[in-house]
């Protein structure tokens, strides 16, 4: 594999689908605070999950099918495989560890354990 390759294989799509997440995630608490009254909602995980799939996929599909001639040279099915199954199982994994440090620098406030202390984190 090429560095020209790996940059439009591997790094454009994970650049994209790491910036989509942060945005989703964004996204998320500010529905969840306004709509479901800061209560977890699992429907828009699966759409957050949905939707960074769709555009690693799509950045994929465009820079490997398109720009490198994957389409004419591997066909479909090989940049069908690129550009949706190989990194399902990456986003997912890091999407589950990404969310609760997300929600964490989120909430405005720390609960000590075992106390009923709140510490108010600064504004930024």
């Amino acid at each position: 594999m090429s560095v020209k390759e790996l940059i439009f294989i591997i790094i454009l799509p994970s650049t994209a689908a790491i910036i989509t997440m942060f945005v989703t995630l964004a996204m998320q608490w500010m529905l969840e605070k306004e709509v479901n009254h800061k209560q977890p909602f699992f429907l828009f995980h699966i759409v957050n999950i949905i939707f960074i799939v769709m555009m690693c996929a799509t950045s994929s599909i465009v820079f490997h099918g398109l720009i490198l001639k994957g389409l004419e040279i591997k066909g479909w099915l090989i940049t069908f495989l690129y550009a949706y199954v190989y990194p399902l199982p990456l986003i997912i994994l890091l999407y589950v560890l990404t969310v609760p440090f997300f929600r964490s620098y989120m909430q405005p406030y720390r609960i000590k354990r075992d106390t009923n202390i709140v510490h108010l984190k600064k504004q930024r």
